[in-house]
């Protein structure tokens, strides 16, 4: 079984663009891709020091953009993408990227 058919969930990544006039992140237009979403409760500690919550985990392609601050929607709730890591295939390539989602805040 190859890993595109266990990315049946379809979530909406909206990428970090720039800061407004009152220093708050924006976001480019929404992009769909398949997804292997999970729910889950995760007590993370950040290089910073922070605790946050991760409130899901999430399985893409390696092809997909997508970096740590963005934001992702799902079933109508929004998350930011608190971490991501690649998973290397046996001959060196990234087999697929996790990422770690906290609730939006």
């Amino acid at each position: 079984m190859s890993l595109a058919n266990l990315l049946r969930q379809t979530i909406t990544i909206y990428n970090k663009s720039s800061l407004d006039k009152f220093a708050k992140q924006t976001f480019g237009s929404g992009t769909d891709a398949q997804a292997r979403f999970q729910l889950k409760t995760i007590n993370r500690m950040l290089p910073n020091q922070e605790t946050v919550i991760v409130s899901a985990i999430v399985y893409v392609l390696p092809t997909v953009t997508v970096e740590i601050g963005d934001k992702i929607v799902y079933n109508s709730v929004n998350y930011e993408v608190i971490t991501k890591s690649s998973a290397i295939d046996g001959v060196g390539g990234s087999n697929h990227i996790k990422l770690e989602l906290a609730k939006w805040a």
